[in-house]
């Protein structure tokens, strides 16, 4: 049984599978697809590793899709970013309570919470931006 890849711009965007009849015997492509289309497909039957979706072929030979790695200055952009939108969260949450201290009106726990929420600024601060992958601290 023979198993097809649609092909379009250099790449696999489908595999077509075998399909049998109630005998079990394959149904050919051919008495399946219309002849324009049949025409556009590559017998990937036999082929190890089996081609799959978002493969390349450059018309004789098939390629898994190359896994995208981030530069260092991707990388340290999206840091920046997440950083950015932490610390910006950070800063909304301690306001009240800041104000609330410097005006000798807050309670033992927004002290207690004010505390937490500057620890964990400071802590998102310190934050490696380099890193592929750091580990965020997480809001108490």
């Amino acid at each position: 049984m023979k198993t097809y890849a649609r092909i379009d711009g250099g790449t696999v965007i489908e595999i077509i599978l075998p399909q049998a009849d109630e005998e079990g015997g394959e149904i050919g492509i051919e008495d399946r697809f219309a002849a324009e289309f049949v025409e556009t497909l590559v017998d990937i039957s036999g082929i190890n590793p089996a081609p799959n979706e978002r493969w390349t072929y450059d018309g004789s030979t098939f390629a898994p899709p190359v896994v995208h790695q981030s530069t260092s200055e991707e990388i340290k952009a999206a840091n920046t970013s997440t950083r950015d939108h932490l610390l910006e969260q950070a800063g909304l949450a301690i306001a009240p309570l800041q104000d609330a201290v410097d005006l000798d009106d807050a309670t033992p726990e927004e002290t207690a919470l004010l505390k937490k929420w500057k620890q964990y600024r400071v802590a998102v601060n310190r934050i490696d931006l380099t890193q592929e992958r750091p580990t965020w601290p997480q809001q108490s």
